[in-house]
């Protein structure tokens, strides 16, 4: 018998970046790129990690152009240095549609797909094939294709739109997916992705653009397990016990603050204050 949800566990979300570059542009337009990360593309996606992780969201996607060992090595990282931040292994393919580069998000994809070769939605049709999840990257991007690559990509199956990208702007699906962002009966997740690009110092930092996600569709995607889950929604509830603490502590300061006023504006009346006028 399978029990129903109750109302709390139907409202589990996670705030997920799903759009990253820690190796910046490093292999944008080359499509060439290692099979494992380089001694530079290893201490760069580390440094990567250990500044995304202090952001507080619960999930990150690691979408290196036409680059899938960089997403995997980074999940790795990620656990081994136990940062408190889950990575889900992606990679930004380069797709092409009448010699305009259109870029999809793939997660989980073992290997590259040959860049600059295929339609977008023939891309997302082969990360279906290798057991992926695609998602149609900034289509406020894509210009007058706008319409006809969406389209297309939604009868082929594509499982989200980002709908705000920081490098991109925001884009509008209510046309096609309507308030239930829907597409023939089947959910399209609208995402959202900051486009980091790390240049080190250079931070331009994560988060900003991060949304809430349902958990149980994150799961049922295979982007998380259920096991990383209850570890994400556990740190998450701690930083709200934290944060609720420190407003109350903030709080009690004021509190504190206010009744010493209270108490020097009684002295002051009675003209026994320290700093009162008749006092001086």
């Amino acid at each position: 018998m399978v029990k129903a949800k109750t109302k709390k566990q139907k409202n589990r979300v996670l705030s997920v970046d799903f759009h990253t570059h820690p190796l910046a542009d490093r292999y944008y337009c080359s499509f060439t790129s290692p099979r494992v990360p380089t001694l530079r593309d290893a201490e760069d996606i580390a440094e990567f990690l250990a500044a995304a992780s202090s952001r507080g969201i619960d999930v990150i996607a690691v979408t290196d152009h036409d680059c899938v060992a960089s997403g995997w090595f980074a999940k790795r990282v990620a656990r081994e240095a136990g940062l408190p931040i889950l990575v889900v292994p992606g990679v930004e393919v380069t797709t092409n549609f009448r010699g305009w580069r259109v870029h999809v998000l793939a997660y989980n994809l073992k290997e590259d797909l040959p860049p600059n070769t295929l339609a977008p939605w023939e891309a997302v049709e082969e990360v279906h094939v290798r057991g992926g999840v695609a998602v149609l990257a900034h289509p406020a991007r894509n210009g007058e294709y706008g319409p006809e690559i969406f389209f297309r990509c939604l009868n082929a199956g594509v499982d989200g739109v980002e709908v705000r990208n920081r490098m991109n702007g925001n884009f509008d699906p209510a046309y096609w997916l309507g308030e239930k962002s829907e597409w023939n009966g089947r959910l399209v997740m609208q995402t959202a992705g900051s486009d980091w690009h790390w240049y080190g110092s250079r931070l331009i930092a994560p988060g900003d653009f991060s949304v809430g996600v349902p958990v149980d569709w994150l799961i049922g995607k295979g982007l998380i397990t259920p096991e990383e889950a209850g570890t994400a929604l556990s740190r998450r509830a701690a930083r709200e016990r934290e944060k609720r603490g420190n407003r109350g502590k903030a709080a009690g300061r004021r509190k504190e603050r206010d009744i010493h006023k209270d108490g020097l504006d009684f002295l002051c009346q009675k003209g026994v204050g320290l700093g009162c006028p008749s006092a001086i």
